[in-house]
C-alpha cells in the first residue's frame, strides 16, 4: 500500500467542492440548542471540513516540491511559517484550552486558524483560473441565502427567537457588522457574475440578487460592507473599462482615487462626508488598539496567548476610555489581535502571506488579458476589500474563512500559463511542470488517513458541543430538574470541564443563582486553578466571600483584581471595605489615595473618603 503521488482531476474537483462547501457551511452554520448557537457550530464545521481537506490533500502536499510553481512553493512556505508561529504561540499560552478552541463565543483559537490555513494551502494546489469561477458562484449563493434570511429578520418573521436589542439583521453571523462585511464581499462576487454572464436573463437574475444583497447590507447599519464592496466593485469596473479602452480605464482609475479619498477621510471624521460616514465605534477601537500595543510591548515575541485578549484587556486598557469600564475580548482588528495575542511569531508570517499574495495577484492582473483579467480583478477586489476590512473588524469565522479561501485561489492563478480562461468544458488547462503519477495500489491510503484524522478531530470537538448543549439545557430548562438533581448536574458538568475555564464560569454563575454556595466555591476554585487571570473567577470568589461575611478570604481575590483591573474603582471600594473590616486602615487609605490619584473629585473618590471617616 502506497500513497498516490498526485491528485487526479476528479480528486482535485472533489477537494475544490469541499473547500467551497466548507466556506458556505461555516458562514451559514448555527445550532439553536447550544449555549453558543453561532460561533461554536461554525468552528465545528470549519475544523471538520479542514480536517477532511487535509486528509485528501496528502498526495498533493507530499508532491508539492515537484508539482508546483515557484510562487506556489513560496506561498505554501509562508503558510507553513504561519502554522509554526501558531504552534509556538499556542504552546506559550498559559491556558491551553482557550489557545486551542478560542475564547468564549469567539472560537478564534488554533484549531480554527489551522483549518483556515489548510483551506488556503489546499486551494492554492487544486484550483486554476477556470475552476475559480465556482468560487464566485458559491460565495454569491451564500450571500443571497444570507440576504433572504435578513429579509425575514427585517420583517419580524425570523423562525429563531433571537434576543436582539439593536439592529435585527444579525443573520447567521450574530452581528450586523459581520453581516455587512460578508455581504459586501458577496456583492463583489455577484457583480463579477453579472458582468461575466452571457445570457441576458441570467444577468437580470444576478442583478436582482445584487439589489437584495445590497438592501440588507444597507439595512445592517454598518459601513464595513460598503467599503469592501466599493473596493471590489471599483476594481472590476476599472478593469472592465481598461479592457474596452485603456484610456477609459485610466480615467476610471483617476475618478476612483478622487472619489475614494474624501470617503476614506470621512471614516476618520475628516471632511464634508464625515457626518454621514463616521461611526463613533471607531473611537472605541482606538482604546482597544492602544491596549493591544501595550500587550505587544510587554510580550513582543509570542504575545499574551492565543485568543487571551479578554483576560488581559482590563489590565492594559487606557485609564480614560471612550466608554469607561467597557470591556472587550477582541482588539477589533485582525492585525492588532494577532499582534497582541500571538506576537511577532504570528503576525509577521500573517503579514508576509498578505503582502506576497497581494503582489502575485497584482502581477497576474497586470499580465493577464481579456476575460482572465476580469476574473482576476474580481478575486483581487474581494481580497483587497477583505484585508482592508480586517483593519477594523473581528476575525469572525463565517467571514474570515473566505479571506483564506480567496488567498488560496490567488495563489493558484499565479501559475504561469494560468492567465487564460477556459470556457470550453472539453478544453483542459495546461499542466506544465505537473507530473501525474497514478497510484501504485488500489487501496486508498490517503482516504484512510482522512478517515483517521476526522475521527481524531471529532473526538476533540464533539465533547465541546456536548458541554454547550448541556449548558443550554441547564440555562433554559431549570424546571425540568429538582433542586438536588440540578446541583448534581452542575457538579457532573464541572468535572467534564476540568480544563475549560469558560464553561466553568457559566456553571459557577448557575450555582450562585441557585444559592448553592458550597457547589459554587468548588467550581470557582477550579476556575482559578486553571486560570489565575480569570476576572470572573476572582470576582465570584471575592463577591461570595463578602456576601457571607468572610472579608479575610475575599481580600486575596480583591487584590488580584486590583492588578487585573486597575481602573475598576467599584472593586477598589469593596477592597477598602474588606481592609477596614479587618482593621487594616493603612492599606485602606492607600487604596483610597489610589482612587483619588486616578479620578480626583469623582463619586468613587468621595465614596472612598467617606468610608475612611466612618
Amino acid at each position: 500500500m502506497k500513497i498516490a503521488k498526485s491528485l487526479t482531476e476528479a480528486e482535485e474537483k472533489r477537494i475544490q467542492s469541499l473547500i467551497l462547501l466548507g466556506g458556505v457551511f461555516t458562514t451559514l452554520a448555527m445550532w439553536t440548542k447550544l449555549e453558543d448557537p453561532i460561533n461554536l457550530p461554525k468552528m465545528f464545521v470549519l475544523v471538520l471540513f479542514g480536517t477532511i481537506v487535509l486528509g485528501l490533500c496528502v498526495p498533493a502536499i507530499l508532491n508539492a516540491n515537484r508539482a508546483t510553481f515557484d510562487s506556489q512553493k513560496i506561498a505554501l512556505g509562508l503558510i507553513g511559517l504561519f502554522l509554526i508561529g501558531l504552534l509556538v504561540s499556542t504552546i506559550a499560552t498559559d491556558v491551553k484550552y482557550t489557545a486551542i478552541f478560542g475564547s468564549y463565543h469567539r472560537n478564534n483559537g488554533a484549531y480554527s486558524y489551522l483549518a483556515m490555513a489548510i483551506f488556503m494551502g489546499a486551494a492554492g494546489l487544486v484550483f486554476n483560473l477556470r475552476s475559480s469561477k465556482r468560487f464566485f458562484s458559491f460565495l454569491a449563493a451564500t450571500g443571497f441565502i444570507l440576504s433572504l434570511y435578513g429579509l425575514l429578520q427585517g420583517a419580524g418573521k425570523d423562525p429563531v427567537n433571537w434576543v436582539v436589542e439593536y439592529n435585527p439583521y444579525i443573520t447567521t453571523l450574530g452581528n450586523p457588522n459581520f453581516t455587512s462585511g460578508f455581504l459586501g464581499l458577496a456583492a463583489v462576487a455577484i457583480v463579477f457574475l453579472t458582468t461575466d454572464a452571457k445570457n441576458v436573463k441570467l444577468r437580470i437574475f444576478y442583478a436582482a440578487g445584487l439589489l437584495i444583497v445590497l438592501y440588507i447590507l444597507f439595512r445592517s447599519g454598518s459601513i464595513q460592507g460598503l467599503f469592501g464592496f466599493a473596493i471590489g466593485a471599483s476594481l472590476i469596473a476599472i478593469v472592465k473599462l481598461w479592457i474596452i479602452n485603456k484610456r477609459y480605464g485610466q480615467i476610471g482609475l483617476v475618478i476612483a482615487c478622487l472619489a475614494g479619498t474624501p470617503i476614506v477621510l470621512a471614516v476618520v471624521n475628516i471632511g464634508p462626508f464625515a457626518s454621514k460616514l463616521y461611526q463613533g465605534t471607531l473611537r472605541n477601537r482606538f482604546d482597544y488598539w492602544s491596549a493591544a500595543l501595550s500587550m505587544f510591548r510587554d510580550h513582543p515575541i509570542f504575545g499574551i496567548g492565543i485568543d487571551r485578549f479578554g483576560e488581559h484587556y482590563r489590565q492594559y486598557a487606557v485609564q480614560n476610555q471612550v466608554v469607561q469600564s467597557q470591556t472587550t475580548d477582541n482588539a477589533h482588528s485582525v492585525y492588532m489581535q494577532l499582534l497582541a495575542t500571538g506576537g511577532l511569531a504570528l503576525l509577521l508570517p500573517y503579514l508576509l502571506i498578505v503582502i506576497f499574495i497581494t503582489l502575485i495577484g497584482l502581477n497576474s492582473l497586470f499580465k493577464s488579458q481579456g476575460k482572465a483579467k476580469l476574473n482576476i480583478s474580481a478575486l483581487m477586489g474581494i481580497w483587497l476589500g477583505t484585508i482592508a476590512l480586517n483593519l477594523v473588524t473581528i476575525d469572525n469565522l463565517g467571514v474570515g474563512v473566505w479571506f483564506w479561501i480567496t488567498g488560496g485561489l490567488i495563489i493558484s492563478i499565479s501559475q504561469r500559463n494560468s492567465v487564460e480562461v477556459y470556457d470550453s468544458p472539453n478544453k483542459k488547462p495546461p499542466q506544465k511542470n505537473k507530473v501525474w503519477i497514478p497510484a501504485e495500489s488500489n487501496f486508498p491510503v490517503n482516504t484512510v488517513i482522512c478517515f483517521l484524522l476526522t475521527v481524531l478531530i471529532l473526538v476533540q470537538l464533539v465533547p465541546v458541543l456536548g458541554k454547550s448543549a448541556m449548558l443550554y439545557k441547564l440555562n433554559n430548562n431549570t424546571g425540568a430538574y429538582s433542586p438536588q438533581t440540578y446541583l448534581d448536574a452542575l457538579t457532573s458538568e464541572s468535572k467534564r470541564s476540568q480544563n475549560d475555564p469558560q464553561n466553568l464560569i457559566q456553571l459557577a454563575n448557575l450555582a450562585l443563582k441557585q444559592n448553592a454556595i458550597d457547589r459554587a466555591f468548588i467550581i470557582i476554585d477550579q476556575i482559578n486553578e486553571i486560570d489565575t487571570r480569570s476576572y470572573y473567577g476572582n470576582y465570584f470568589a471575592a463577591a461570595v466571600n463578602e456576601a457571607i461575611s468572610k472579608p479575610a478570604d475575599a481580600v486575596k481575590y480583591r487584590e488580584r483584581l486590583l492588578a487585573l483591573d486597575p481602573w475598576n474603582t467599584a472593586s477598589q471600594i469593596e477592597l477598602i471595605k474588606d481592609y477596614l473590616a479587618l482593621g487594616k486602615k493603612t492599606e485602606a487609605q492607600e487604596i483610597a489615595a489610589l482612587i483619588k490619584r486616578n479620578y480626583p473629585g469623582s463619586q468613587s473618590d468621595i465614596d472612598a473618603a467617606a468610608l475612611l471617616v466612618e
